[in-house]
C-alpha cells in the first residue's frame, strides 16, 4: 500500500469518526457539564466524587439523545443548510430508523442509570429534561418554532434542570440556592441567544419561526447582553446581601470579574447589528472563557481551596 493511499484511508477513518462526534453532539456536551458541575460543587461542597462521573455520563447520552432526536426531526430542513452537511441523515449514512433505534437507546439508558446510581430528585429532573426535549423537537409542539418558548426551554433545562439534578446528589432538592441558580439561567441564555441570530436569514427564508426571526437579529443580540447584565446583576446582589452560596468576601475577590463579563460582551458579541457565524464562535468562547475563569475563583473561595484573608 503506498504511503498516499494509506494516509487518505486514515484521513478518511478520522473524518468518519468525527463525523459521528459531531452527529451526536459531542462538542455540546460541555454545555451541559458546566451547569452540571457548577450545581454538584455547591451542593456536595467538593470538587470530584464518583456520583460526579456517573452524572456526566448520564448528561452526555441525554445531550445526545436530545441532539439526535433534533436531526430527526430536521431532517428536511437540514438538506437545506449548508452548515449541516456533517449530518449522517443528510449524507446518507444512516437511516431514519435506526437514528431512532439510538435515539431511544440513549433516552432509555439515560434513566436507567438514574435510577441505578442516583435518587428519585434525580431522575424528576431528568424525567424533566426529557419532556422539554420531546417538546422541543417535534410536533405538535415544536417549542423551538414558537418565539420565546424556545428561550425558556434552553433556560428550564440548562439554567435550572441540569444543575438542580446536580445539587439533588447530596441536598434536598426543595433547597436548592434559587437566586444563584437563576444566574446561571441568565448566564446560559446570554450564550444561547446569539446563535439564534446568526440562523435567522436561513429561518426565515424557511419558513421558521423562532425569537430572532419575530423580534430580529439585532434585538435578539442585545437580549443575550441583558441577560450578562442580569446574571451579573444577580451575583453582585447575592454577594451583598450574603444570599447562598454568595457571601461578601466572594464579592470582594470576583465582583470586578462579573463587571468585566458585561464589558466584554458589549465587545465581542456586537448588539447593534446582525453577527456572523465567526462573530458568534469568537465571542462566545471569549466570553464562556472568561466565565469559567470567574467560576474557578468562586470555587477556589468557595471551598477555601487557598485561604484568602
Amino acid at each position: 500500500m503506498s504511503n498516499q493511499l494509506f494516509t487518505r484511508l486514515i484521513s478518511n477513518k478520522l473524518f468518519t469518526q468525527l463525523t459521528w462526534l459531531r452527529f451526536i453532539g459531542f462538542e455540546f456536551w460541555m454545555v451541559g457539564f458546566t451547569p452540571f458541575f457548577i450545581g454538584y460543587v455547591v451542593g456536595s461542597r467538593k470538587l470530584f466524587g464518583f456520583d460526579l462521573f456517573y452524572g456526566f455520563v448520564i448528561i452526555a447520552f441525554l445531550t445526545s439523545s436530545t441532539f439526535i432526536l433534533n436531526h430527526i426531526c430536521d431532517f428536511e430542513l437540514d438538506k437545506k443548510n449548508p452548515r449541516k452537511e456533517f449530518s449522517l441523515l443528510v449524507r446518507g449514512v444512516i437511516s431514519i430508523k435506526n437514528t431512532w433505534y439510538i435515539f431511544w437507546f440513549l433516552q432509555i439508558s439515560c434513566l436507567l442509570m438514574s435510577i441505578i446510581f442516583f435518587n428519585t430528585g434525580f431522575l424528576y429532573c431528568m424525567i424533566g429534561l426529557t419532556v422539554i426535549s420531546v417538546v422541543y423537537n417535534l410536533e405538535p409542539f415544536r417549542f423551538k418554532t414558537k418565539p420565546g418558548l424556545d428561550l425558556a426551554s434552553n433556560g428550564l433545562s440548562l439554567g435550572f434542570l441540569i444543575p438542580l439534578s446536580a445539587w439533588s446528589i447530596n441536598q434536598p432538592i426543595l433547597d436548592f440556592p434559587k437566586l444563584y441558580f437563576f444566574a446561571t439561567l441568565c448566564y446560559l441564555l446570554a450564550l444561547y441567544c446569539p446563535t439564534m441570530a446568526i440562523d435567522v436569514n436561513f429561518d426565515r427564508d424557511s419558513g421558521i419561526e423562532t425569537f430572532a426571526t419575530l423580534f430580529g437579529a439585532v434585538n435578539t443580540m442585545r437580549l443575550s447582553w441583558f441577560f450578562t447584565i442580569l446574571g451579573a446583576c444577580s451575583l453582585l446582589f447575592s454577594g451583598f446581601y450574603e444570599i447562598f452560596p454568595w457571601n461578601y468576601k466572594l464579592l470582594v475577590w470576583t465582583g470586578w470579574l462579573l463587571i468585566l463579563e458585561i464589558v466584554v460582551h458589549y465587545i465581542f458579541l456586537p448588539i447593534n447589528s446582525q453577527p456572523s457565524y465567526y462573530t458568534v464562535a469568537k465571542g462566545s468562547i471569549i466570553l464562556a472563557t472568561l466565565e469559567a475563569v470567574a467560576t474557578v475563583f468562586f470555587f477556589i473561595i468557595f471551598l477555601d481551596l487557598f485561604p484568602i484573608g
